[in-house]
């Protein structure tokens, strides 16, 4: 009876000071107590008076403190059976480096001491005497619940274990170890958190429950029970708005504390059915943003807008931001009028393998610390680091697709090449109809080409075929990455071949990307990225106008022309073998593409070094130093034998651009929490920022030498250079105030130095304000409610419409003769020099509410907003006699205003299936507001079409496409004149804007155990677009409504001027050339432009981890990809509706440009 008092005695006493030890000084824990007969106790060990006992002992330390250090290196626990025995002194530990059985081993060598092994994280500290006598201490059971004991033989010495020690190891869904994880025994304050290995230990009781979580992952709980080690799989959390993001600056906050609305998407979004070009990935992804479709080919540039355009004639895109550092993507060419090709912008150089994340920030409050580049919003792309790798680690990629046109022509082929109904019989008559399509009706008759080679009059339907081949595209990467507790890498290789469907075009790309972050010391971090490219395109296609552009030969050759006779691409005089000799412009597509060059490089490094230095545990200092920059090399050569360059002669043109950006910072800020109510994140900075830009072209024709193409070889050598430096100096600052983690209110002031403006005004403040409250937290809500927040922001901010250098100079020069031998001078600029002018301001009120509904299983993330522009710098025309022509000032003023939906919802999730959707929608309204009394600001104009443009007009949305129209009656009826042709409007008309309204997606994901399947749809609505393409097809005769009238002539529907039925038949060909080239009614080719797609689908299947858990790969995936697969709905007939030839503000213009296409394959991934 006594003997069990004893141990209900010591039983009491360890419990109370085991949970004083290990729970309360978690990070403190001396990790080891003592136990033995009723005479025993268990006492601190890290007591000052023990400490004192090393005195003689130089060479040797207290057992107590050698213990104490296994404790923290190894997360190892020890007990003792006589206290006495903690103050031994015995060997110092030589190395760490091996297991702990071995260290103590060396460390209790010729001490007197053993030790016993009750676990792998549990050890009893012995005398050796004990093992020697009649009272030796033996253990006979051991094990670790609650009741159990080390016992004794007769003298009764026990070594209760009342707290037990569980070990375990925490690993994510792939099976790999996840450090940082918090445990914690519920109902106490006793916790630990994983090592880098995923491993822990923690003191707990059975019965005892252990909550595991982590921001970012599936809070878990698990009851302990006999088991000593156990294994827990975490989930990664779905729910993101307890998700920390990347906000502006790299500043990572809690999704809740943020006022202003934000959308992440994930790396392997962009990793499948993927693009060259990461920003036409974004298709469909975000609520507000919107990319239009560019028909320049899988090497040509995107165009992406967040919340509609807030500049009238400067930049409306994104600023992109990589690692930190703010990344240039300008465009280096596009076609035009006079038609071009697209050079490509900077986001091609990203290799979606590389990315971990595009975090997209949408309204003025969300990049306000960005200044005078925030007002177009931001997009900050995060690459991969290897922060979640445990060791080394190798992970390879392949994706590999093929691509075909998607042919849009729906043409006639009733009637055949000719003009007037009469088909080509004589050489002569071929060559003057290659374009026309007016001859007569297609019944296989004998027909001359334009050789003169006899054919038999057929539908020549093969033409895309016949020219375009089968394209290529396949990237490979491969990264080495590696981690542990004092920091992580990745190393990063990429290859990419792409053969476009243009014959002889083709694109390859090599890139390197690093990225690491080391813990020099337990205060100092420093970080790195780099990320290097180097590009080479070969035979870029032009567009718009016919010269050197496959396209417009494709489109417009008469329908039974059978494009394989211009394969000898030169006649006997190596001169272009031309389809007609009508037109020297319009071109043998097979000439183009093998003999025409039109090549660029672009070498590009990317990178940022950062260094953090925590003063405090809340207070900390950073610097920063970045570096964006490229050199590009363009060359294009028209070669010998093009009738139209230099007759015959040819040229060539060679430009190199050198541009580099370099940012340096410093922050020091403060992350603290004042009691348990208040928290406080707040920071101060300063940033320079210095631009360097430099062009260096020459060329001409024609060539001296016929064939030898090189600048050397040029008659004339005409040689521009030109030079542009800007800086801008800012300092900046943000405080985030948190109350009880559900209140939070946010203020940031940043302000930028411009050298490009008056020293005297060319200072700029711009501020934010946001806040957040999370209500489920306060307000007792039904159950079925998960999560609500409520967020409102207010913010100003510009574009980069001001940081042009030299926009306010007044430069001059001398004329080329003299007067009485003295020298002329003149003003050697168009535009006048504005000395007052300043930053476009934009500023913006929005409104959100995120909910969270069923467990997380529906929700939705509302928002509205309200974005004004004003002073904005706008060109305007000013009278010849005054010495210029045009003088720049701020004066335009415009407005976008919208709402953004984002629902997300797992429909169904069970053991093997899961399925989860998400649906985005947007509206955005826009409307000129004042243009400082001109009635429109023209943005460019089309080749072909009388008054046509794309116009800013006041009162109107933005980007409306101007015309005339069809004139028509009160009732509606097309006025026609006596002659039977249609009448147009007295003044040119608005048609619409070239601008989307309306955009959205519908994204699936589906996983059926270790097969997963998913597929976006996106769509845009309210939009139109003018179509050169079928205004040349009416007027050539392919457009399939040019049937019309084609036997007994064409009555045009409507009343003549005197209001009665219009009755007189025009021939169809004079009457559908009148309304296309001879006296243009834009409408007829104006088109809505709206349309759904199956943008994206991927099939695929993982190995499952139970297979390759012992293998040397770690994960092995295959999928099948494609891309544009599908048209669902669109109203252009012939022509995509995302046929826009360049991607400048002007929206809404089409010609001859690159054909859409569908790609297919398939994608492998492999990790060891």
């Amino acid at each position: 009876m006594r003997k069990v008092k004893t141990i209900e005695c010591t039983r009491a006493l360890l419990v109370c000071v085991l949970a004083f030890c290990f729970g309360i000084t978690s990070y403190a824990q001396t990790g080891y107590a003592y136990s033995g007969n009723r005479n025993k106790s268990f006492i601190p060990t890290n007591t000052s008076d023990e400490r004192q006992k090393r005195g003689d002992h130089a060479q040797k330390q207290q057992l107590f403190a050698v213990l104490k250090q296994l404790n923290e290196t190894k997360g190892v626990y020890f007990l003792f059976s006589e206290q006495s025995l903690g103050s031994t002194m015995v060997n110092p530990v030589e190395t760490t480096g091996t297991d702990v059985e071995k260290i103590l081993s060396q460390v209790l060598k010729n001490t007197g001491l053993k030790f016993k092994r009750v676990n792998d994280k549990t050890f009893v500290i012995l005398s050796k005497d004990a093992g020697n006598s009649k009272t030796s201490y033996e253990a006979k059971t051991i094990s670790l619940g609650l009741n159990s004991q080390l016992s004794t033989d007769s003298k009764g010495m026990t070594i209760q274990m009342l707290i037990d020690v569980i070990s375990g190891k925490i690993v994510g869904e792939d099976g790999s170890p996840i450090p940082g994880i918090s445990v914690v025994v519920k109902g106490t304050r006793r916790g630990t958190s994983t090592k880098a290995d995923g491993t822990f230990s923690i003191q707990a009781n059975k019965g005892n429950v252990l909550i595991i979580s982590s921001v970012g992952f599936v809070t878990k709980e698990l009851v302990v029970g006999d088991q000593t080690e156990v294994t827990i799989t975490l989930q990664e959390e779905k729910r993101q708005l307890n998700e920390v993001v990347v906000t502006a600056l790299g500043v990572k906050k809690q999704n809740r504390a943020i006022g202003y609305s934000t959308t992440e998407v994930d790396g392997s979004k962009f990793t499948q059915a993927r693009e060259t070009n990461i920003g036409n990935a974004l298709t469909g992804q975000i609520a507000g943003v919107s990319v239009a479709g560019v028909a320049t080919g899988p090497y040509g540039s995107s165009r992406v807008l967040i919340r509609g355009n807030a500049s009238l004639n400067g930049n409306n895109q994104p600023l992109y931001v990589i690692d930190g550092v703010p990344y240039d993507n300008t465009n280096q060419g596009s076609a035009g009028m006079w038609g071009g090709a697209d050079n490509g912008d900077g986001l091609s150089n990203i290799n979606p393998d590389d990315i971990e994340n595009i975090q997209v920030l949408k309204g003025v409050a969300a990049t306000a610390l960005y200044g005078y580049r925030g007002g177009n919003g931001a997009i900050l792309i995060t690459t991969k680091s290897g922060a979640k790798s445990k060791g080394i680690g190798v992970e390879l990629n392949n994706n590999l697709t093929l691509s075909n046109v998607i042919d849009d022509r729906d043409y006639q082929y009733q009637y055949g090449q000719g003009t007037q109904g009469i088909l080509p019989t004589t050489i002569d008559a071929a060559n003057a109809t290659a374009e026309s399509s007016w001859g007569a009706k297609i019944q296989g008759q004998d027909a001359v080409n334009m050789v003169g080679d006899h054919y038999k009059y057929l539908p020549a339907k093969n033409t895309f075929s016949d020219f375009y081949k089968t394209g290529l595209n396949n990237q490979t990467s491969v990264a080495l990455l590696g981690g542990n507790e004092k920091g992580h890498f990745r190393l990063g290789l990429s290859n990419l071949y792409l053969q476009t469907v243009v014959p002889n075009s083709d694109m390859k790309q090599q890139g390197i990307n690093f990225n690491t972050t080391y813990n020099v010391t337990s205060k100092l971090q420093f970080s790195l990225t780099a990320n290097y490219v180097f590009e080479n395109v070969q035979n870029r296609a032009s567009f718009s106008d016919a010269p050197g552009n496959f396209s417009a030969s494709t489109l417009q050759i008469a329908n039974t022309f059978d494009i394989r006779w211009l394969k000898p691409r030169v006649d006997s005089n190596r001169n272009e073998l031309l389809p007609g000799n009508q037109d020297i412009y319009f071109e043998n597509p097979y000439f183009i593409a093998y003999d025409f060059q039109n090549s660029t490089s672009r070498n590009r490094l990317t990178g940022g070094l950062t260094l953090k230095y925590n003063i405090l545990d809340w207070l900390y200092v950073q610097g920063q130093v970045t570096r964006d920059g490229y050199v590009f090399n363009s060359k294009y050569i028209t070669p010998n034998g093009v009738q139209y360059a230099n007759a015959g002669g040819g040229s060539i043109s060679q430009t190199e651009i050198n541009q580099h950006e370099l940012n340096a910072n410093a922050i020091i800020g403060v992350n603290k929490k004042f009691g348990t109510d208040i928290s406080l994140n707040a920071f101060a900075g300063a940033n320079t920022q210095d631009n360097i830009w430099n062009s260096t072209s020459g060329g001409g024709g024609p060539f001296v030498i016929p064939f030898f193409y090189s600048t050397s070889n040029v008659s004339s050598k005409p040689y521009t250079y030109d030079y542009s430096h800007g800086r801008v100096n800012s300092v900046y600052g943000s405080v985030d105030v948190g109350y009880r983690n559900y209140l939070f209110l946010n203020a940031t002031a940043r302000n930028d130095w411009f050298s490009m403006l008056n020293p005297k005004t060319n200072s700029y403040l711009y501020p934010s304000i946001s806040g957040s409250f999370v209500f489920s937290d306060v307000f007792r809500l039904p159950t079925w409610v998960s999560y609500g927040k409520f967020r409102v922001s207010y913010a100003e901010s510009s574009n980069k419409g001001a940081a042009q250098p030299y926009q306010t100079n007044l430069t001059y020069s001398l004329q080329g003769y003299t007067l009485n031998g003295q020298s002329l001078g003149f003003v050697n600029t168009q535009n006048i020099p504005n000395q007052f002018l300043k930053p476009v301001s934009i500023k913006e009120f929005e409104i959100g509410l995120n909910m969270q509904f069923l467990n997380d299983r529906l929700g939705f993330d509302f928002a509205v907003y309200d974005k004004k522009t004003s002073n904005d710098i706008v060109p305007v025309t000013v009278s010849s006699t005054s010495g210029y022509n045009n003088n720049t000032i701020n004066i335009g003023k415009l407005s976008n205003k919208g709402v953004e939906l984002l629902i997300t919802a797992t429909p169904v999730r069970t053991r093997d299936f899961s399925w989860n959707f998400s649906f985005n929608i947007a509206q955005n309204t826009s409307k000129v507001i004042d243009l400082g009394g001109a009635p429109s600001l023209q943005l460019d104009v089309p080749r072909f079409g009388d008054g046509v443009s794309i116009s800013c007009v006041p009162g109107l949305p933005y980007g409306q496409i101007t015309g005339y129209k069809y004139k028509r009656d009160n009732g509606g009826n097309i006025i026609y004149d006596t002659a039977g042709f249609p009448l147009r409007s007295d003044k040119i008309e608005n048609l619409g804007s070239g601008v989307y309204k309306q955009t959205g997606g519908f994204s699936n994901d589906l996983h059926y155990k270790d097969f997963f399947f998913n597929f976006l749809i996106d769509f845009k609505f309210g939009a139109k677009i003018y179509s050169g393409t079928n205004l040349i097809l009416y007027g050539n005769g392919l457009q399939k409504n040019t049937l019309q009238g084609r036997e007994g002539g064409f009555i045009g529907k409507g009343v003549t001027e005197d209001g009665h039925p219009n009755a007189k038949a025009v021939d169809a060909q004079t009457y559908f050339n009148a309304i296309s080239f001879s006296n243009n009614v834009a409408e007829e080719f104006v088109y809505d432009a709206s349309f759904i797609k199956l943008r994206g689908i991927s099939l695929g299947y993982s190995l499952p981890k139970s297979i390759l858990k012992n293998g040397f790969i770690k994960g092995a995936s295959f999928s099948l990809v494609g891309r544009n697969l599908l048209t669902l709905l669109k109203h252009t007939p012939n022509i995509d509706p995302e046929a826009n030839y360049n991607n400048s503000n002007a929206q809404g213009l089409e010609l001859s440009g690159f054909p859409a296409v569908r790609s297919y394959g398939f994608n492998v991934n492999l990790k060891f």
